[in-house]
């Protein structure tokens, strides 16, 4: 199944500001998980950068 980074709920990888989605993020492999998971990592990181937490 080959490499397979941790995330939270949030597709945020243990380093901090650094989000992990599709394939890459989760098991099975499917084309339309990955749209999903692309689509609530990009509202995450997009959360992160508008209220970053203190």
């Amino acid at each position: 199944m080959g490499i397979q980074i941790r995330t939270n709920e949030a597709k945020e990888s243990s380093i901090p500001g650094v989000f992990a989605c599709g394939d890459v993020a989760r098991v099975p492999h499917s084309v339309s998980l990955a749209v999903g998971d692309g689509a609530w990592a990009g509202a995450q990181l997009h959360r992160s950068l508008v209220w970053p937490e203190s």
